[in-house]
């Protein structure tokens, strides 16, 4: 049975996050409207559920099991990947009573000109401050991931993926291998081996976080990177008949929009995702679907209202995974929407500030669009 995720104000109006397993979305919501619960967001659907099944609920610190809960990692949603010096700094800040106890020794022993202790208390805060990176270093490189993804740069890819498999053989945060695998797989698609993507990632079907029916919609997502759009639909029409789900209806909707130019299967899809309530982070891509719906049927007022809107939630949340691509698509459609309602001037603003990233994924429909509408 599938968890879904809550941000809500209970019957005393105190803020709380809560998980409720049950077989539907609507069926969670009113479970907690029967508590008195009010101002519920859903912030973890099916899908999220069923991909982090392999992820650790629990680790080992000091030989102590601590446990992550819902609310932890909302803590970290939406917030910047953390760098080598962001890892430091935050480090510094949560244990800077200690630091200062550091600090103050080091001080008492340079006024009594005793050099050993000044030493040892030097190579404490070193390994130290080395310690506080050290726990950060699988949030790092994820983030890493990301970005070098979301870019297209595959080779990166692959590197990044070998360092999370040696950091995950000792540290104490691992990334479970379905993740690391799906990421190879993008990687080795993109770089012209999609047999061999495909061979590796199929291992994972039916494994901890990658049930079937997320496992089709995820090799969807490694077709789409080998510009196979059309069996990138069929995998995510077989997700579907598995395990209908409002955020997969999304995904079916931006393909038949982005790729097959087909609004009117389009709208089906959405209409099918917008019968249910939407996770959270699902809710900009409904709008951005939307807009390029709008877009392809000439209603050009409508498309840009809906993909202003969008962007206008993207600049809300910098820090999502994905977040350049995401924003530089919609950037792309409004351009496009801009040129034909005649405001030539923003909508060559709007493109010039999405080619970098259209020349470097190697999107040339979609750039070759924005350049002819933006000449005219």
């Amino acid at each position: 049975m599938p968890k879904y995720v809550w941000t809500a104000k209970d019957k005393f109006g105190k803020p709380v996050v809560r998980d409720i397993s049950a077989c539907t979305i609507e069926e969670s919501k009113s479970a907690l409207l029967a508590e008195g619960c009010t101002d519920l967001v859903l912030v973890g659907d099916e899908v999220i559920d069923a991909a982090t099944a392999g992820m650790p609920h629990t680790v080992k610190f000091l030989g102590e099991e601590l446990k992550i809960t819902e609310a932890d990692k909302l803590k970290h949603r939406g917030k910047a990947s953390p760098t080598f010096l962001s890892a430091i700094w935050q480090g510094v800040v949560e244990t800077k009573g200690l630091l200062i106890l550091i600090l103050l020794l080091a001080a008492y022993e340079i006024y009594h000109g005793r050099t050993t202790p000044l030493i040892f208390l030097g190579l404490g805060l070193l390994a130290w401050l080395a310690f506080l990176i050290a726990v950060r270093l699988p949030a790092i490189y994820y983030g890493r991931l990301h970005k070098a993804a979301d870019w297209y740069r595959w080779t990166e890819v692959l590197e990044i993926v070998n360092k999370l498999k040696k950091i995950g053989k000792i540290h104490i945060i691992k990334l479970p291998p379905p993740e690391l695998g799906r990421y190879r797989a993008k990687a080795l698609a993109g770089l012209g081996h999609l047999s061999e993507a495909l061979s590796e990632y199929s291992q994972f079907e039916n494994q901890p976080g990658c049930p079937s029916w997320l496992y089709h919609a995820f090799v969807a997502g490694i077709y789409d990177i080998a510009k196979q759009h059309n069996i990138a639909i069929e995998l995510t029409l077989q997700s579907i008949r598995e395990n209908a789900r409002p955020t997969i209806y999304i995904d079916l909707a931006n393909r038949y929009l982005r790729y097959k130019k087909d609004p009117a299967k389009a709208r089906e899809a959405l209409a099918e995702a917008e019968k249910s309530t939407l996770v959270d982070v699902a809710k900009p891509f409904v709008l951005r679907c939307r807009g390029i719906l709008a877009f392809l049927e000439g209603d050009y007022t409508a498309a840009r209202k809906e993909l202003e809107a969008f962007l206008d939630g993207m600049t809300k949340n910098p820090h999502i995974p994905y977040h350049d691509g995401i924003t530089n698509v919609g950037k792309a459609y409004l351009s496009c929407v801009l040129a034909k309602q005649g405001d030539l001037a923003t909508a060559r603003k709007n493109f010039l500030e999405a080619e970098e990233y259209f020349v470097a994924t190697g999107e040339t429909e979609l750039l070759e669009q924005c350049k002819k509408a933006t000449e005219m």
